[in-house]
C-alpha cells in the first residue's frame, strides 16, 4: 500500500475479503437483484404479497383486453367500411343536385332531369335530391309523378320547406287552393301565403304575411309589389299573370299538351292542344300550347294567330306575348318583335329576366346594335354568371360598342 492507497475511498462492500465463497454470495445476490421486481425488493416484507398479487391480477386483465380487441375491432371496423361509400354517394348527389339547378338556370331542363334522376338513385335517403326531381318533373308537367317524389321527400323529413313549396305549387297548379293553403301554412312559407290570398282577393290575410316579411328585411321588388296591391284592395293584371301558377290548361287535354311541347314532341303536343280547344275554346294556356308547338314546328304565321287568339282573352299572358314577338320576329318583322317585347318588359319591371329580356338580348345581337345588347345581356349575367354562351356574347357585344348595325324595319 502506498500514500495513494490511503487516499483513495475504499469500494463498498457487501461480503468483505476474496475468497470462494465471497465470490458465491455474490453471485447470488446479483441473480436476485437483477431478477426481482426493485419495488418488490425495496417493499417491507408485509407488503410483498400483496404487491405481487396486484401484478397477477394486471397481467390477467391485460391478457383478457388482448383477447377481446379482435371481436371489438371486427364490428367498428366493419361499420366504418359500411358507413363510407353511403357518406360518398350523399356528398355525390348533393353536387349532382346543384349541378342540375344550375342547368335549369340555363334552360336545360332534360340534363337537369338526368342529373336529379342519377342523384336520388344513388343517395335514395337524401330529401333534397327528392325535391330537386320532384321540381324539375313539375316543370316538365308530369303532375303525377312531381307529387309521388315530393311525398317521398316529405316521408324523409317531413319539414322539408323546398318540397312542401314545391306540392303547394302543384296543388295550386290543380287548381286545389285548399290543399295548398294547407301545405304552406306547414312550412311558414308568407310569400306563398300572400301570393295566394292575392289571388283570392283576400286583402287583409295577404297584407299581414307581407308585413311579416317586410319587417325581416325583404328587399324582394316582387314582395313590394305584392304589399302595394294588398294595401291598395286591388290587383292589376300584370302583376296577377305573375302570381298565377304555370300553366296546365283547363282539361287533362291542355296539360299533356305542355308534357307532350317539354319532351319535344311538338307534333303530337299540337294534336293535344288542338282536343283541349275543341273541349274549351277559350283556354288561354291551351292556345298559348299550340302557338308554341306550331313555332317550334316552323309555322310561325300560323302559330301567331293563336297567340293573338289568347291576348285577346288576356292581354298580359307573359308567355303569349313573348310567342306572339318571336312569331313576328321569325316572320321577319324585327321592328315589331322588338317593340312588343320593350312593352312586354315595361309591363313586367323588377320581375327578374323575363321572357323578354334574352328575346331582346339575342335580336339585338343579331342585327349588331351591341350596345343595347350589351344592356340586356348584363341584366341576364347577373342573375345567371355561369351562363357561358350568355357571358360570351355580352363580351362579344361590349367589344364591339359603337359598331354601326343592321336598322331593324
Amino acid at each position: 500500500m502506498n500514500g495513494n492507497d490511503l487516499d483513495r475511498p475504499k469500494r463498498f462492500k457487501i461480503f468483505q475479503g476474496d475468497g470462494p465463497r465471497s465470490a458465491v454470495e455474490a453471485e447470488r445476490l446479483d441473480r436476485f437483484l437483477t431478477g426481482a421486481d426493485p419495488l418488490v425488493v425495496a417493499s417491507p416484507p408485509e407488503e410483498r404479497f400483496f404487491q405481487r398479487r396486484r401484478l397477477v391480477w394486471g397481467f390477467a386483465l391485460l391478457l383478457g383486453l388482448a383477447t377481446m380487441v379482435p371481436f371489438l375491432w371486427r364490428p367498428v371496423s366493419r361499420l366504418a367500411s359500411e358507413a363510407s361509400p353511403a357518406a360518398l354517394n350523399r356528398e355525390r348527389a348533393r353536387l349532382l343536385v346543384a349541378q342540375g339547378q344550375q342547368l335549369i338556370a340555363e334552360d336545360r331542363e332534360d340534363e337537369a332531369l338526368d342529373d336529379f334522376s342519377l342523384a336520388v338513385r344513388i343517395a335514395p335517403d337524401l330529401a333534397d335530391a327528392w325535391s330537386a326531381l320532384a321540381a324539375c318533373q313539375l316543370r316538365n308537367y308530369q303532375s303525377s309523378l312531381a307529387e309521388q317524389a315530393y311525398q317521398h321527400a316529405l316521408a324523409l323529413e317531413p319539414g322539408n320547406r323546398q318540397a312542401l313549396g314545391g306540392l303547394g305549387n302543384l296543388y295550386l297548379r290543380q287548381g286545389d287552393q285548399r290543399r295548398a293553403e294547407e301545405v304552406w301554412r306547414r312550412a311558414g312559407l308568407d310569400q306563398q301565403l300572400a301570393r295566394l290570398y292575392l289571388l283570392q282577393g283576400k286583402f287583409p290575410a295577404a297584407e299581414r304575411h307581407l308585413a311579416r316579411l317586410l319587417k325581416a328585411g325583404s328587399e324582394d321588388e316582387i314582395v313590394a309589389r305584392m304589399a302595394l296591391a294588398a294595401r291598395s284592395r286591388r290587383l292589376e293584371s300584370g302583376l296577377r299573370s305573375l302570381l298565377e301558377p304555370d300553366p296546365t290548361g283547363l282539361s287533362t287535354w291542355a296539360e299533356l299538351g305542355w308534357q307532350l311541347s317539354r319532351q319535344k314532341r311538338y307534333g303530337d303536343a299540337s294534336v293535344a292542344f288542338g282536343r283541349a280547344l275543341d273541349e274549351v275554346p277559350h283556354d288561354v294556356n291551351a292556345l298559348s300550347g299550340m302557338g308554341w308547338s306550331l313555332l317550334e314546328l316552323n309555322r310561325p304565321s300560323e302559330a301567331k294567330v293563336y297567340f293573338q287568339r289568347a291576348l285577346r282573352l288576356h292581354d298580359d299572358h307573359l308567355r303569349s306575348l313573348n310567342g306572339y314577338a318571336l312569331s313576328l320576329k321569325r316572320e321577319g318583322r324585327i321592328g315589331e318583335a322588338i317593340a312588343v317585347w320593350q312593352e312586354t318588359s315595361r309591363r313586367y319591371p323588377g320581375v327578374g329576366v323575363n321572357a323578354a329580356i334574352p328575346g331582346l338580348a339575342w335580336t339585338y345581337f343579331e342585327i349588331q346594335d351591341y350596345r343595347q345588347a350589351a344592356v340586356y345581356f348584363a341584366q341576364i349575367v347577373k342573375e345567371h354568371p355561369y351562363d357561358s354562351r350568355v357571358v360570351d356574347a355580352l363580351n362579344v357585344a361590349v367589344q364591339n360598342i359603337g359598331s354601326v348595325g343592321v336598322v331593324p324595319n
